[in-house]
């Protein structure tokens, strides 16, 4: 029986892939990395502790690692989030797994502070049930932390009776990891047949696709 559906944010609720890429991209090249934006892309879903050692050594990740961060957050805070905007349906799609009895949550990677905005400009905030963020993962995605931390977050029902839903391999990989199977959407920009290879079992164009698919998919499971 399935009774909470755990959904991760950007990329998948908001359209955040391309912002993210900007920022890193941006903070990578103030210290000097000009990295292609198309590797930087495939890395977002990831965060930091993940994302900085597919381009710069241990060595160079503790001289500028945390400054390259923190300048990155900056960017984001400053340039990006305002240009945010959230995918279309999700507030309906979440009045319609709450109208089956599920509960809701949701699984960033995100500050407190960023997922915050993120839930007054989706109009989601009566919907939700609980919500992690970075404070409650010592490592990120696809490290399985946040939904570890997510699980633990709903009192007596157990792992099989959840399911995520994501945009990224990285989502699959982490969910798979606790036991927890995955649907994909693909307003991510991660193709059908990565999110497939990743361990999805189903996968959506985006929330709005997956409401007006609602009884075909695993999210109809009783």
């Amino acid at each position: 029986m399935l009774n909470a559906v755990i959904f991760d944010v950007d990329g998948t609720l908001v359209d955040t892939v391309d912002l993210h890429t900007q920022a890193w991209q941006e903070a990578f090249q103030a210290y000097g990395y000009d990295l292609p934006y198309d590797q930087i892309r495939h890395q977002i879903g990831k965060g930091s502790d993940q994302l900085f050692p597919v381009f710069i050594s241990q060595e160079e990740i503790e001289r500028v690692g945390k400054p390259i961060n923190q300048r990155r957050l900056e960017i984001y805070k400053k340039d990006m989030l305002p240009k945010v905007r959230p995918f279309p349906k999700v507030r309906e799609l979440f009045e319609r797994i709450k109208a089956d009895g599920k509960k809701v949550l949701l699984a960033s990677s995100s500050e407190q502070e960023i997922l915050e905005t993120y839930k007054q400009l989706l109009q989601i905030e009566d919907l939700i049930d609980n919500a992690t963020s970075t404070d409650d993962a010592a490592q990120s995605k696809p490290e399985p932390d946040i939904f570890q931390a997510a699980l633990e977050k709903l009192d007596g029902i157990k792992a099989e009776e959840v399911i995520v839903v994501g945009d990224t391999p990285y989502d699959a990989e982490a969910a798979n990891k606790t036991n927890v199977p995955t649907i994909g959407v693909l307003c991510g920009g991660f193709p059908e047949a990565e999110l497939r290879e990743a361990g999805c079992i189903a996968v959506f164009r985006d929330p709005a696709d997956l409401l007006a698919h609602y009884e075909q998919s695993p999210l109809a499971k009783s």
